[in-house]
């Protein structure tokens, strides 16, 4: 164990990556988390509870729900980072652990807790556009479902009409045709 520790602690880490490792699992923790809302199969679990109509808005409210839990993920993992200064845990770690003779750190990596926020900003935009994106291929998808049935609808409405105009002309024909036939008596 001590050789190991030993040889990990000789290779130097890059100065920010553990920021940058950090702030990747913070995203991969709320994506993964968004991708397991999404997947699941809310169809089967309200089936008897709710009605037909409110099913087909199911995948809109799933949607918000992601959305809504990523945006506050966010936030939280935000706010959390800037409380705990752990951009500046990180900046000091990676002081503590260079060599002496090293140049002073870059300017980008001395004031961390703005690029914390700003890539926490970052993260939350993408997250959300990709979101939107999913939701608007989800509404066009259920906007053609919808034609498809509208214009079946429409075809049946037709057909139907042309049925009653049949009807209504054949009875009419039979109704002119028994008047001026003569009744026997």
């Amino acid at each position: 164990m001590e050789e190991t520790t030993k040889a990990t602690a000789a290779v130097p880490v890059e100065k920010g990556a553990r920021l940058v490792k950090l702030l990747k699992a913070a995203e991969r923790l709320v994506s993964c988390s968004v991708a397991d809302i999404l997947k699941q199969d809310f169809e089967v679990l309200f089936d008897v509870a709710l009605s037909p109509n409110d099913l087909q808005s199911l995948q809109q409210m799933k949607t918000w729900m992601a959305a809504t839990f990523a945006d506050k993920a966010h936030k939280a993992q935000t706010e959390a980072m800037w409380d705990l200064q752990i951009a500046d845990f990180l900046a000091r770690l990676d002081m503590a652990e260079a060599p002496m003779a090293e140049e002073p750190l870059p300017e980008e990596l001395v004031d961390t807790s703005m690029a914390v926020k700003e890539s926490a900003g970052t993260h939350e935009l993408q997250a959300k556009l990709q979101l939107l994106r999913k939701h608007l291929q989800q509404q066009e998808l259920a906007n053609q479902s919808q034609e498809k049935s509208i214009i079946a609808l429409q075809d049946e409405i037709e057909a139907a009409h042309a049925k009653l105009d049949r009807d209504t002309s054949q009875l009419l024909a039979e109704l002119c045709g028994s008047r001026n036939r003569p009744s026997w008596k």
